[in-house]
């Protein structure tokens, strides 16, 4: 029973991450900031409070008040790979069907900060990343925007689930 709960809290919960985010990134797409630059980072915080949520909600709702680290950690990655799944169909379709420029934007990017770390390379790495850069598409793009904030919720859920775990009381 407990896993059928989680799944649904972490899928409820994921989703409203995933969602949250999406929007947030096309709010800075809009604005004209970069959206691969540092205006993103400002919204580090939303999967944050949602892996937050949805641990704190699992142990007082599904759980009774009472969580292991492993049942909190199971929680926040589950959140978190719902929120990245989503996110990169959300960001996937958005660049697809709407803003195609973004993978040039993201192109020109890369290759100005490989220009700018060029001296410390040397020419044979420093031509298989350029190649590694051209070979970029929108698919390739979202699956590592996704990648990267499931990384991050995983070091979240790791920290989240440490401050929520609650052990059973004994009464004596």
């Amino acid at each position: 029973m407990e896993g059928n709960l989680s799944i649904k809290t972490a899928l409820h919960y994921g989703s409203l991450s995933g969602l949250s985010v999406f929007v947030f990134f096309v709010i800075i797409h809009f604005m004209g900031y970069n959206v691969f630059g540092g205006a993103p980072f400002l919204g580090f915080w939303i999967p944050v409070v949602f892996i937050i949520m949805a641990t704190k909600f699992h142990r007082d709702h599904n759980l009774q008040g009472v969580m292991t680290y492993w049942q909190g950690f199971t929680i926040g990655i589950f959140t978190t790979f719902f929120s990245a799944a989503l996110f990169g169909l959300a960001f996937y379709l958005f660049t697809l069907m709407y803003a195609p420029e973004l993978l040039d934007q993201y192109k020109m990017q890369a290759l100005t900060s490989m220009e700018e770390g060029k001296a410390f390379m040397s020419d044979a790495v420093y031509e298989k990343a350029m190649e590694g850069i051209e070979q970029v598409t929108i698919g390739s793009l979202a699956f590592s925007e996704s990648f990267n904030k499931l990384l991050g919720g995983l070091i979240i859920s790791f920290i989240t689930a440490a401050i929520y775990r609650r052990k059973p009381q004994q009464f004596v």
